[in-house]
């Protein structure tokens, strides 16, 4: 190849076999160079004959000059193939690093593969690159730590099996900064991120009800929406038995809903106080001290669901407060908890928002 001067390529395996590193080094700088400088107008056979030099020298050079290499091939659309790979295989970050953040020329088996078996310094120069597949994503969140998770869940031009995201889901139940993550792809399936929501721990929901992202407050709200029957459900069948409040019967509570959309102040109360077993007058101090937690908690105790806990707030204090907040208080709430604020009210009738806020 004219490109390659013929001296060099005489004299490679004498210099190889003889030479320092420095030499050596010395050597792939000059071919580097030299690629750059014709890239552009290499055909497929030419960057070949490259390829096959390269791989004679990398093996045997010292470590700067493979990071050197690999910070200026990896931008090359048309990098010499094996050259490539076996950059992106060096165990050594500084060297591959570059190759798998921006190298167009690894194909995606050879991406999983070291997904598949490189530390996790290299699943997250994976994890940023511009594109990833549903082949690579697979096997980059199999093995991914959580903070290789976050990544590869924010890179937007990667793609997603069901199964990629509900392992992604499974991890972001307990990790706040994952979660939003999750809530900000609208690429995630619904049933996916409703399970999310279902499964997350209390402090994981609250965040996303803070969530105030464009496009997806109204994905949170109605997820947060579809699971509210059964997380009540769940909380109720799992309650120990002995509580003090029996589940009401169904028209006890369609009955409190229809007065509390009606606006009938004293109606919902009168009604809560009946299905809650909590005196009327101390629901009326809890809504002349402001409590809202105290009122959120009556309404767990019932039985009611979050949109008719919105009704019964605004028609017994005559304002629903910051929605996003109160849900995320009435979803974090546990049945054992609420059952046993409800008891303390009974018991002291006069309980501050103080005492009720100390016992949640």
């Amino acid at each position: 190849m004219t490109a390659v001067p013929e001296t060099l390529l005489a004299d490679l395996p004498a210099l190889l076999d003889q030479g320092t590193p420095e030499t050596r080094g010395e050597i792939l700088r000059r071919l580097t160079d030299l690629f750059l400088t014709q890239a552009g107008g290499f055909r497929d056979e030419h960057v070949a004959v490259f390829d096959a030099v390269l791989k004679l020298i990398v093996g045997s050079v010292e470590r700067h000059s493979l990071i050197r290499l690999g910070l200026q091939l990896a931008p090359l659309p048309n990098a010499p193939l094996d050259t490539i790979a076996w950059l992106g295989h060096s165990d050594d970050i500084a060297v591959a690093g570059p190759v798998l953040e921006r190298s167009t020329r690894l194909p995606d088996p050879v991406l999983a593969d070291i997904a598949e078996t490189k530390p996790q310094a290299h699943l997250a120069a994976i994890a940023v690159r511009r594109a990833l597949s549903v082949m690579v994503t697979d096997a980059l969140i199999d093995r991914a730590d959580l903070d290789v998770t976050r990544k590869v869940t924010a890179n937007r031009g990667a793609q997603f099996s069901e199964t990629g995201f509900r392992t992604i889901a499974g991890r972001a139940h307990i990790d706040e900064s994952l979660a939003v993550l999750v809530a900000n792809r609208g690429d995630v399936p619904d049933e996916v991120f409703r399970d999310l929501v279902k499964n997350a721990t209390d402090e994981v929901r609250r965040r996303l009800t803070r969530c105030d992202e464009p496009g997806v407050r109204q994905r949170i709200d109605q997820a947060m929406a579809a699971v509210g029957n059964h997380l009540l459900h769940a909380r109720r069948k799992a309650e120990a038995p002995g509580t003090t409040v029996a589940s009401p019967a169904p028209d006890k509570l369609k009955a409190l809903s229809d007065k509390a959309r009606a606006g009938k102040r004293g109606d919902v109360i009168a009604a809560l106080s009946d299905i809650t077993e909590v005196p009327e007058a101390a629901i009326k101090s809890l809504i002349k001290q402001g409590s809202e937690e105290g009122m959120l908690i009556l309404c767990k105790v019932a039985g009611l669901a979050w949109p008719d806990t919105k009704a019964v707030l605004l028609a017994a204090t005559g304002a629903a407060g910051d929605p996003r907040t109160a849900f995320g208080t009435f979803s974090g709430l546990t049945a054992e908890t609420a059952q046993r604020v409800v008891r303390f009210i009974r018991l002291r009738k006069a309980a501050t928002a103080a005492d009720i806020r100390k016992m949640m």
